[in-house]
């Protein structure tokens, strides 16, 4: 009768204790693994993914599969409106277990919490750790969908092959990379201290060009007559640019006279979410290993 008793116990405890979550914003409770989920930013929607937790519903499905690519959005994934101004209503019909947004979102917050528990997750954050943070993101979202494993195995994947890059590209490119944006014939967004580009490259031993002052995603935006002090580095363009742009660009004057244009020293990159999580970190230095190394 006593083992009978605590078996009774053991079991209603099991049942009783809830899973503890920690976000920016503090400590929350499920009783079990959310399975109905709704991402609204582009960096913890392709966090889940990478996890094989699909999305009930994400903000700009479309935005998602041109900028971010990878992992490949599900069909079943609904799309819920804009990433600054998602549909409450509709995400609200979907009956949500939880809804997981970036701090941008902190002021729908309070209409969100109406709907279903919302938890708050940072990547790109004032201490300017980009894979740090995506690292703890990850940790996060394999404790509260029960994915440890999981979540661990990507942490090692995305450090194994950061170091494997690194190894083969340090030892045969000396000169500084030069990441760049086309916002228009005259303007770039350069990537610097603070931008996942920035903290890839630094963990595969490279050296990025770009010093100045950035924001807190990590980007300076500069004329194309900055870039002039950068001539010895090695251009790295981020995609997707549209036909039209790329020639606009391309035909200016300035751009031809620098040094890296007249040595075929420009590299255009396909499109990576250049404010993703670790799955982003991995196809960017991927992508570098392809272009600078082609024979291998």
């Amino acid at each position: 009768m006593k083992y009978l008793l605590l078996c009774l116990l053991a079991l209603i405890t099991q049942n009783t204790i809830a899973l503890t979550i920690t976000d920016q914003l503090g400590t929350h409770q499920f009783e079990q693994p959310p399975q109905r989920v709704i991402t609204l930013d582009w960096a913890l929607t392709e966090t889940a993914l990478s996890l094989g937790i699909e999305p009930l519903g994400v903000a700009d499905a479309q935005g998602y599969q041109e900028w971010v690519s990878y992992p490949v959005l599900p069909n079943s994934s609904v799309d819920v409106g804009a990433r600054s101004e998602p549909n409450l209503e509709l995400i609200s019909q979907l009956k949500p277990d939880v809804i997981l947004i970036s701090p941008y979102l902190l002021p729908a917050l309070d209409k969100l919490q109406k709907i279903a528990p919302t938890l708050v997750f940072g990547i790109y954050e004032g201490n300017k750790q980009p894979i740090a943070n995506a690292q703890q993101v990850t940790l996060a979202f394999g404790q509260l969908f029960d994915r440890q494993a999981q979540a661990q195995a990507v942490i090692e994947q995305t450090s194994q092959i950061l170091s494997q890059n690194g190894a083969r590209l340090s030892a045969t490119v000396n000169a500084p990379l030069l990441f760049l944006r086309v916002l228009s014939p005259q303007t770039l967004r350069i990537h610097g201290q603070g931008a996942m580009v920035n903290d890839t490259i630094e963990r595969m031993g490279l050296k990025n060009s770009w010093q100045e002052k950035t924001n807190v995603w990590g980007f300076s935006t500069a004329e194309v007559a900055q870039v002039a002090a950068h001539q010895s580095a090695k251009a790295m363009l981020f995609g997707p640019l549209k036909a039209s742009e790329k020639e606009a660009f391309f035909a200016s004057p300035l751009w031809q006279a620098m040094a890296f244009t007249r040595t075929d020293n420009v590299y255009e990159l396909p499109a990576i979410w250049t404010f993703g999580g670790l799955i982003s970190a991995q196809r960017f230095s991927d992508q570098l290993l392809k272009l600078l190394l082609p024979e291998d």
